[in-house]
């Protein structure tokens, strides 16, 4: 809305309030000139114009997004397969001549032995690409048996329940080591492996230390495998190497 003012009907207005007034106060005001009227209006219009005149675009809505950061964090690592274990464990009662192992060096041990010892042993398994294998579940339990192994394996070796492999190469106690040819898996009459099959060597030691043993007192082909682990496990921790 504009407003307009008469600069003439505005001086006629303060005439009439000066003839009202006192002689006293008569000498004292003064009456503006035209022109300072007219010069006042202007810039109270120009004023009015700017502030009234002003467009204000409103929200719309839909409009207002918040914006929340992308964090890409890295997938966890997997370190427990002992739920596949129990699956095939499961089908080697079906198939009870299965491939024994899914390795070529497997460490026998059972949840009897300390807590610390098979904590490293699945460490030593899974830095040199073995298995850790268990006659059956602990205390006839599934769900004992799954505790037990996460609470000793860490380092995300591989397990496997397999009572058929403790026969296949005579084990009869814990921790034992083998480092079985791919001919293993024939296994004979009596439920064992042809003993120029595999390797294996018993006692409290590490799987290194197996190995080494191994190397020195296994037929030639058993032993070369035993020697082409230690090979690359030296290699992975050669000094400067990055992992």
């Amino acid at each position: 809305m504009r407003f307009s003012v008469n600069a003439t009907a505005v001086a006629a207005l303060l005439w009439a309030i000066n003839g009202l007034s006192t002689h006293a106060f008569a000498d004292s005001l003064s009456m503006p000139s035209e022109d300072q009227l007219k010069s006042i209006m202007k810039e109270q219009g120009a004023s009015r114009d700017l502030t009234l005149g002003r467009k204000i675009d409103p929200v719309k809505a839909g409009t207002f997004k918040a914006i929340v950061p992308d964090v890409k964090a890295p997938a966890p690592a997997k370190t427990e397969t002992l739920d596949e274990v129990l699956a095939r464990y499961s089908a080697s009662k079906e198939t009870p001549k299965s491939k024994p192992g899914q390795s070529d060096f497997i460490i026998f041990v059972s949840f009897s032995m300390p807590k610390d010892v098979l904590k490293e042993l699945a460490r030593q398994a899974k830095e040199m690409g073995g298995v850790m294998v268990v006659r059956g579940f602990q205390n006839g339990s599934m769900m004992q048996t799954k505790q037990a192994a996460l609470d000793v394996n860490k380092a995300g070796a591989m397990w496997e329940i397999h009572p058929e492999l403790f026969k296949a190469f005579k084990v009869e106690s814990v921790p034992t080591f083998v480092v079985a040819s791919a001919e293993a898996q024939s296994v004979l009459d009596d439920g064992c492996s042809p003993e120029a099959t595999y390797t294996s060597v018993s006692g409290n030691i590490s799987a290194y230390q197996a190995l080494d043993t191994i190397r020195i007192r296994a037929q030639p082909e058993i032993a070369k495998m035993a020697e082409l682990k230690m090979a690359r496990l030296k290699e992975q921790n050669a000094p400067g190497r990055i992992q």
